[in-house]
């Protein structure tokens, strides 16, 4: 038993010759993909920190807007006079757009 022990850490041993992490020919990040985020925004310090909203954030309005959805109890959307959907035929045709 004693043996196998010994021959088993004996084993392990060479994992660390071949680990690629501590190899140091193998490939090793560079930070170039965070770079190229960086790079896209068009304000690079919001990949580090968020954005206050504009006129101050109102946690409390969120809170009661995510309660309402949570509860079913969803505000409806104002009517923007754009546009009448009705829905058409009898089951599959869905929804299309038109006037009266």
């Amino acid at each position: 038993m004693r043996r196998v022990a010994v021959l088993l850490l004996g084993g392990l041993a060479g994992c660390a010759a071949t680990d690629p992490l501590l190899n140091q020919e193998t490939w090793r990040p560079s930070g170039a993909n965070e770079a190229n985020i960086v790079a896209q925004l068009a304000n690079p310090a919001d990949a580090f920190h968020g954005r206050e909203p504009v006129g101050g954030g109102d946690g409390q309005t969120a809170a009661v807007a995510v309660l309402r959805v949570r509860i079913d109890r969803v505000k409806a959307l104002p009517d923007s006079s754009l546009t009448d959907l009705r829905v058409q035929g009898s089951g599959s045709a869905g929804a299309t757009a038109g006037g009266p």
